[in-house]
C-alpha cells in the first residue's frame, strides 16, 4: 500500500537560495512515515502504550531537483520489504507532479525497555501491505558505509537538551547538525547515515571529518567507551 501526504514548507526549512535544506526534507518524510503509521495504529501513541517502538537504523536520500520556497511536497512512500526484525521503507517526493527526490530507510522494531529486537509479526506485515516489487532506487545498490582510515578534521560536540527526542536519546536527524559543525559542506544532494549507538544527553560525542574524492565522510563516536554512534556520507 502506498500512503500520500502533501506538506508546505516554511522559511525554517530552507537555505540562502530559499530551497529545501537536506535535514528539512528528511524531517518531512519522516512525518510522513508517521501519518502512514497512525493510519493503520502503528503510530507514536500505539507503539509507546505497546510497549515497543521503531528504531531507525539508516537514512538513504537522493536529490533530483531541490524543492523551492512555495513549492508543495507530495510524499509518497511504502513499505518495501519486512524481514523478521528489520523493516524498509521507501519515498518519492513530487512537486506538481514532478519526481524531485527519492529515499530509503531501514527500521529495526525494540522493547521501549530492553531496547533489544522484537520479531515483527505478520499481523503487522499485513498492516502495511508491502509493496515487494517497487524500489524507490530501483536497481541501484549502495555499497557498505564503513569507517574511514584517518580523518582530518575533529570536534567536542555538546549535547543539547533540544536535541533529544522522546525516546531520550539524540533524534536522528540531528546527527546532520554534527557533521556540518565538522566540515564546510556546501549543498550535497546525497545523503547516507548508518546508525550504531544512540547518543544520549550525557555522552561525550566527539565527530570526525573527511573530504576525500568529493565525497564528506564523518564518524560520531562516543569518548567514554569509544563506541561509534555513527558513519555518515555526504556527496
Amino acid at each position: 500500500m502506498i500512503f500520500k501526504h502533501k506538506f508546505e514548507f516554511g522559511l525554517e526549512n530552507i537555505n540562502s537560495e530559499k530551497e529545501i535544506t537536506n535535514k528539512a526534507l528528511l524531517q518531512f518524510l519522516e512525518n510522513c512515515a508517521s501519518k502512514h503509521a497512525d493510519s493503520i495504529q502503528d503510530g507514536v501513541v500505539d507503539i509507546i502504550d505497546s510497549g515497543i517502538t521503531w528504531v531507525l537504523l539508516e537514512w538513504n536520500l537522493k536529490v533530483l531537483d531541490r524543492p523551492k520556497y512555495g513549492d508543495v511536497l507530495d510524499i509518497h512512500t511504502w513499505i518495501r520489504n519486512i524481514t523478521k526484525l528489520y523493516t524498509f521503507r521507501d519515498f518519492e517526493v513530487y512537486v506538481d507532479g514532478k519526481l524531485k527526490a527519492i529515499a530509503s530507510a531501514k527500521w529495526l522494531l525494540v522493547d521501549i525497555n530492553t531496547l533489544k529486537p522484537v520479531k515483527i509479526t505478520d499481523e503487522l506485515v499485513a498492516k502495511y501491505q508491502p509493496e515487494l516489487d517497487k524500489n524507490a532506487f530501483g536497481d541501484e545498490e549502495f555499497s557498505k558505509i564503513v569507517e574511514q582510515d584517518a580523518y582530518e578534521q575533529e570536534i567536542d560536540y555538546y549535547i543539547r537538551k533540544s536535541d533529544i527526542d522522546i525516546n531520550n536519546h539524540v533524534h536522528n536527524l540531528n546527527y546532520l547538525d554534527m557533521a556540518y559543525e565538522v566540515l564546510d559542506i556546501n549543498q550535497v544532494n546525497n545523503v547516507r547515515i548508518l546508525y550504531k549507538k544512540e547518543i544520549k544527553y550525557n555522552d561525550k560525542i566527539k565527530v570526525l571529518g573527511l573530504v576525500k574524492n568529493s565525497k564528506n565522510y564523518i564518524k560520531i563516536y562516543n569518548l567514554d567507551d569509544n563506541s561509534i554512534n555513527a558513519l555518515i556520507e555526504l556527496y
